[in-house]
C-alpha cells in the first residue's frame, strides 16, 4: 500500500470518480464524507487554506481517503476538511482494509509538514496523541413498523405524535429545496433568538446548505419537510438518508407554536418515512439533548477531536492553545446553552429521558 498526498486545488475534478466509487464501497461512510459535501465546502470556504488529501492506493486502486486542509497561522495546522458543519469526519476506506488504511494515515501524519494535526469529529481508533471527547451522537435502531416502534414510547410522547392525526389544520409536506430551507433558516433563527442566541445558520453557511441540498435531492439523500398550521409554517426538519441510515441534521420551529409540539411531529414523521423506506438506523447526529432521548435511542457514538503536535516549539504551543480554547468553548456552551446542550454528556443512552 502506498500513501500519496493530493495538494492541487483541482482535486474536486481529479478525485471525483475514484472518491465516489470508494464512498459507494464504504457502507459506514456518511453524507459528510461524500465527494459532493466536501467539494461544495471547499468551493465555499477554502480561502486561506490549501488542500492536503491523503490517499491510499493498492496498485492503481484508491482504497482509502482522508481529506484534510492545511491552514497557516501562528502554527501550521493540518485540519479536517469540511470542519464546522460536518457531524462525522475521518477516513473512508475499502471495508477489508480499513484498519490498515487508518494506521497508514496516522503514521504519515506523525511526520507531516505541519506543526500540529487537528482532526475533528473522529470516530476511528487512534493510538496517537491524547484525543478529547467532542460530541455525542445518539442512534436509534428502527423496528420493522412505525406502530411497533411507537408502542415502546412514553404515553405522553405517543399522545403528541398522534396530534397530527387528530388535528386537520396540521399538515406536513415536502417543499422545493430553496423554499424549505428558507423556512428552516427563519424558524431556526427565531427559536434561538428567543433564547438570546444567534443559532448556526450565518449567511455563508446558508449558501453552502442551499447548494448541498440541491445535490442531495438529486442523489436521493435529502429529507426536508415543513409543518404548517392553518397555512402558516411553524416547523421544518432537515435530514439526510444514505444507505440504511437516516441522519437528523437540524430543525427549526416557531416558539409561539410550541403547544403544538412541531419538533415532535416532524421527528416522528421523518422516523416513520425512514422505516417505510427500509432504513434501519436513525442517527440523531451531534448533541445529547434530552428531547432526543425521549425517542429511546439504544446506543451512542462519541466523536473525538484528535490533537497532537508533530513538531516541538510551535507545535506544542499550538496544541496547548487549542486544548485550552476547547475547554473555554465547552464552558461557554454550558453557560449560555445549558447543560442539556453540552457536547458530551456522561449519561448512558439507556438512562430515562430528563
Amino acid at each position: 500500500m502506498r500513501v500519496i498526498v493530493h495538494r492541487t486545488p483541482d482535486w474536486p475534478r481529479t478525485l471525483r470518480d475514484d472518491w465516489r466509487a470508494l464512498f459507494d464501497a464504504d457502507s459506514t461512510a456518511t453524507p459528510f464524507q461524500s465527494w459532493e459535501w466536501n467539494s461544495i465546502w471547499w468551493n465555499r470556504f477554502r480561502r486561506g487554506r490549501s488542500p492536503y488529501l491523503l490517499a491510499a492506493y493498492e496498485g492503481d486502486d484508491l482504497v482509502g481517503l482522508l481529506p484534510l486542509i492545511r491552514a497557516i497561522g501562528p502554527w501550521r495546522t493540518l485540519r479536517s476538511m469540511a470542519v464546522g458543519p460536518s457531524d462525522y469526519l475521518g477516513s473512508i476506506a475499502q471495508p477489508s482494509l480499513r484498519q490498515v488504511v487508518v494506521a497508514e494515515f496516522l503514521e504519515h501524519l506523525k511526520e507531516a509538514p505541519a506543526d500540529m494535526v487537528d482532526l475533528h469529529q473522529w470516530t476511528e481508533p487512534t493510538g496517537v496523541g491524547d484525543p478529547v471527547d467532542q460530541a455525542t451522537c445518539l442512534r436509534l435502531e428502527l423496528p420493522p413498523t412505525f406502530e411497533g416502534y411507537l408502542g415502546g414510547l412514553s404515553k405522553s410522547l405517543r399522545y403528541d405524535v398522534r396530534r397530527l392525526e387528530r388535528t386537520d389544520s396540521l399538515k406536513i409536506h415536502q417543499p422545493e429545496v430553496a423554499v424549505g430551507l428558507d423556512v428552516l433558516f427563519d424558524l431556526h433563527v427565531k427559536r434561538w433568538r428567543s433564547r438570546g442566541l444567534p443559532g448556526v445558520f450565518g449567511r455563508r453557511i446558508r449558501k453552502f446548505h442551499v447548494e448541498w441540498a440541491e445535490v442531495a435531492k438529486s442523489n436521493g439523500w435529502l429529507r426536508l419537510s415543513v409543518l404548517e398550521h392553518e397555512g402558516q409554517s411553524i416547523g421544518a426538519i432537515y435530514a439526510m438518508t444514505r444507505g440504511e441510515r437516516c441522519y437528523y441534521y437540524q430543525a427549526g420551529f416557531d416558539p409561539a407554536a410550541s403547544r403544538l409540539s412541531p419538533g415532535t411531529l416532524l421527528v416522528a414523521s421523518t422516523i416513520r418515512h425512514a422505516i417505510e423506506e427500509g432504513v434501519t438506523t436513525f442517527d440523531f447526529c451531534r448533541g445529547d439533548e434530552p428531547y432526543k432521548r425521549r425517542w429511546k435511542p439504544q446506543s451512542a457514538v462519541v466523536n473525538q477531536r484528535l490533537l497532537f503536535a508533530t513538531k516541538q516549539g510551535l507545535g506544542r504551543l499550538g496544541e496547548r492553545w487549542n486544548r485550552m480554547a476547547w475547554r473555554v468553548e465547552n464552558h461557554l456552551r454550558e453557560r449560555f446553552e445549558g447543560g442539556s446542550l453540552s457536547l458530551v454528556r456522561k449519561k448512558s443512552p439507556e438512562s430515562p429521558a430528563a
